[in-house]
């Protein structure tokens, strides 16, 4: 454990300096800032979704405590109020998740686009370019990430998108919730010890049960998994990463100072995958892990916790090209070509 905890410590140290290594101290600062900023994100979100799944647990299981004690078996009637409650309830897992997941990827792509924003508004500033007007830039910027986050909301994978999915995680929980019942019910457990197994259960995971109650356990097989509420986790670990990635790539096509991204491997990374690869490969003789604007690496597989660094041209060397351009707009055909088709139509 000491160990790993070392490594991981070394290879943020590792992260931090090659973040570092860029002149511009104010860059470095965002984009320090956007990392730390989006991590405390999914740690306020990942604890909120796996509360939405706890929450709707606990009201299952205050339902079959409230079950008269002169029951004894749940007959089809009670089992069929036991169902009508897991649908309510799964309705309501889907009703609370759903809009604080749109807000999550909001704010992701919102911070994969702050340190390119910033470092363009500086220079125009520094520069004292008459010709931009911060205010339009910003509202510009306001307006590509509300088409953006529009995009990725509504992105498919596997022909779901990402509301048609959180909706069937909610289904997928309501069955495997009632599958945990009914099972619990068919080992001879009376309804107040299900309703306890259903709360172990969403809180622990099933490992737990299955250690004190192997026989009960073994009837499921595979039909409940481990952690209830893991398929939504991990929608909310790739679509949050996802958006940063994307809010980085749609902010660089945006910025004349923008040549690509670096590509980083997250503090925690343990296994060795594609991502090292993608760290380590130097395709397009700008470094390990860089690649050039219209390369940038796609997200490389779920739950990914690597991040992407915008290379932007130095700051400095910006400020000089946007003055000598503001005094001959001809001198610069790039940077001309970007305020008459990308600036001109914010």
């Amino acid at each position: 454990m000491a160990v790993t905890a070392k490594r991981f410590d070394e290879m943020a140290w590792a992260n931090i300096r090659k973040i570092r290594s860029n002149r511009d101290a104010a860059f470095v600062r965002d984009i320090l800032q956007a990392r730390s900023d989006f991590l405390r994100l999914r740690m306020r979100h990942i604890p909120a979704i796996r509360k939405i799944y706890v929450d709707a647990a606990d009201q299952i299981a205050k339902r079959l405590r409230d079950l008269p004690p002169t029951t004894g078996k749940l007959t089809r009637d009670h089992l069929a109020a036991i169902e009508k409650e897991l649908r309510k309830e799964a309705d309501k897992i889907a009703q609370k998740s759903e809009p604080l997941i749109k807000r999550g990827i909001k704010e992701a792509f919102g911070l994969g686009t702050r340190p390119t924003d910033n470092q363009l508004m500086r220079a125009v500033q520094l520069a004292g370019i008459k010709a931009i007007d911060i205010a339009k830039l910003q509202r510009g910027f306001a307006d590509i990430n509300t088409s953006a986050v529009g995009a990725l909301w509504a992105r498919t994978k596997k022909g779901l998108t990402v509301s048609q999915r959180i909706w069937n995680h909610s289904r997928n929980a309501r069955d495997e919730m009632l599958n945990l019942i009914q099972t619990g019910l068919a080992a001879g457990r009376d309804a107040v010890k299900v309703a306890r197994d259903l709360e172990r259960y969403v809180r622990n995971g099933a490992r737990t049960l299955a250690e004190d109650y192997p026989n009960m356990m073994a009837r499921m097989k595979k039909r409940v998994p481990n952690d209830l509420c893991y398929e939504t986790l991990r929608l909310v670990r790739s679509e949050y990463s996802n958006a940063f990635f994307e809010g980085t790539y749609s902010r660089g096509r945006v910025n004349p100072s923008y040549a690509g991204v670096r590509w980083m491997l997250s503090d925690a990374h343990e296994i060795y995958d594609i991502c090292d690869e993608l760290a380590n490969a130097d395709l397009y003789n700008m470094g390990p892990g860089v690649y050039p604007a219209g390369e940038e690496p796609t997200y490389a597989h779920p739950q990914c916790m690597c991040f992407v660094v915008p290379h932007l041209q130095d700051t400095e060397k910006f400020i000089e090209r946007l003055i000598k351009w503001q005094e001959d707009p001809k001198s610069d055909k790039d940077l001309n070509e970007w305020y008459n088709k990308i600036y001109k139509k914010m």
